[in-house]
């Protein structure tokens, strides 16, 4: 009996986290997991970045597993899709780096500054620690324009959910999709940020405290919005 408690509450706790394995591009979704999104090292478990927002992992998190690469078309939809509805309330954000020219996509990892944000989710204007309360609560896709300037070639679209329910020890959940982006224009991305690097561990993006008031700021730059 104790056996299948323990391995009850396994299969609960696995359950009660979430990862990102599904590519949306346009108006088509990915209905295999980890088909154009790279293995998270925790694709068993659901559970978030070890290391939290300084760890090597924060980056993409991946297990090393090769992805393919999706298409999409400059001013056109990009997103990543959850396993689960996205229940801790805070923020989802997303960042985009591209390849160095002759650097083969599903080879590169992401190195350096070169991490532009495409969006941020905003906070409610109250109600901070309910999860309902956030755009992203309890959804499951989530998507982006991605703007008509951005450079043709080969990208890292990279997803974040940075849940704040546990006041000074934000949960994160990352992934990574590898894209091609056609069609595009002539402009510059940025700010550009590293990951790590784009975040300390005592940003106050990161630490808030949903239930002490004030106002929230998510972490890191700027969108680029082209």
């Amino acid at each position: 009996m104790r056996v299948v408690n323990i391995a009850l509450f396994l299969a609960g706790v696995a359950q009660a986290h979430y990862h990102f394995p599904y590519l949306i591009t346009g108006s088509t979704k990915d209905t295999v997991q980890w088909k154009h999104v790279r293995q998270v090292k925790n694709p068993d478990s659901n559970d978030f970045v070890n290391g939290g927002p300084t760890s090597q992992d924060i980056r993409c998190y991946e297990n090393g597993k090769k992805a393919e690469t999706g298409t999409v078309a400059a001013g056109g939809t990009l997103g990543i899709g959850a396993s689960q509805g996205v229940f801790h309330p805070g923020p989802i954000q997303f960042y985009m780096a591209k390849a160095p020219e002759g650097t083969s996509i599903a080879n590169w990892d992401g190195a350096g500054s070169v991490w532009f944000k495409t969006y941020s989710e905003k906070p409610p204007a109250s109600k901070l620690g309910e999860t309902s309360s956030w755009a992203s609560g309890n959804k499951q896709d989530f998507t982006f324009t991605v703007p008509k300037n951005t450079p043709s070639g080969d990208y890292l679209v990279r997803i974040e959910h940075i849940a704040l329910h546990n006041t000074g020890k934000p949960q994160i959940y990352v992934a990574c999709g590898q894209v091609t982006v056609t069609n595009g224009g002539n402009g510059t991305p940025g700010p550009l940020v590293a990951f790590p690097g784009a975040y300390s561990a005592n940003d106050p993006g990161v630490v808030f405290n949903l239930y002490g008031g004030g106002q929230y700021k998510a972490p890191g730059p700027s969108v680029w919005s082209g």
